[in-house]
């Protein structure tokens, strides 16, 4: 009887700690960080202060094969749209792969090699279609304000952004 007992207790332990194990390494799988919305950070309050346009809510719309939740500020002829990829949002096989937000900005950067920079936003950057690309702390980012590619709104977009992904994280 306390041989079945103990036999028992070393099984149960044995599958507890079985779990447990799983459990930490799908979360680490996932990148257990928190995700963050696009909207958190620009939103149509940032939109509107710079482009002077008062826009409803963005749309999303969400990628989650690279990670990337995109918020679109429509309004007639005007646009603004914000990408962010993030390895908590990234499927677990893309990850496993190796891919990260940070390998996609790197490809995406070699692909316009040359690209006209602006200091003092995020780790780097670089301008090219849809408009401002942003790498900070493991995240890329986008910006794009449509057609207009005003390297003073985008900076300053960018600017906000960054200072709202640190607020955020």
């Amino acid at each position: 009887m306390k041989k079945t007992c103990l036999v028992a207790i070393v099984l149960l332990v044995s599958a507890v700690v079985l779990v447990a194990c799983k459990s930490k390494q799908d979360s680490t799988e996932t990148g257990s960080a928190k995700i963050i919305e696009p909207a958190m950070l620009f939103s149509k309050d940032d939109a509107k202060a710079l482009t002077g346009i008062d826009f409803g809510e963005c749309r999303v719309t969400e990628q989650p094969v690279v990670g990337q939740k995109l918020c679109v500020y429509d309004k007639g002829n005007s646009m603004l749209q914000v990408g962010l990829s993030q390895a908590a949002f990234m499927n677990k096989k893309t990850l496993a792969s190796g891919t990260t937000p940070e390998s996609i900005y790197q490809a995406t950067q070699q692909a316009f090699s040359g690209a006209e920079r602006i200091d003092g936003v995020g780790d780097d950057n670089f301008m090219a279609p849809p408009g401002l690309h942003i790498l900070k702390d493991g995240y890329y980012i986008t910006v794009s304000l449509g057609r207009a590619n005003d390297r003073e709104k985008l900076q300053a977009a960018g600017l906000t952004v960054v200072e709202n992904l640190e607020k955020n994280r």
